[in-house]
């Protein structure tokens, strides 16, 4: 239990450097110069970490899945004769 919190830290971690160092290098390469086809290539990279980081930080850990932390819902039948 306690490697998936290290695994879960990790990922957290990781998908933030992808971040920076995406974003680092597409501001260094738009400041020597780029076409704009490039520099929308380059947006679409840091979109597309961003969504990585967003999506790490919003997906659902495997523990909630277990039946133990459901509540049963009651529901009234009726029955017609």
């Amino acid at each position: 239990m306690l490697s998936k919190a290290f695994l879960q830290r990790a990922a957290e971690y990781g998908t933030g450097v992808l971040v920076f160092v995406s974003a680092g290098l597409a501001g260094h390469q738009a400041a020597l110069g780029m076409t704009q086809a490039q520099l929308m290539g380059a947006a679409t990279a840091i979109l597309g970490s961003v969504m990585a980081a967003v999506m790490v930080r919003l997906w659902a850990p495997e523990d909630s899945d277990s039946d133990g932390d459901r509540t049963p819902i009651r529901i009234r039948i009726r029955k017609d004769d």
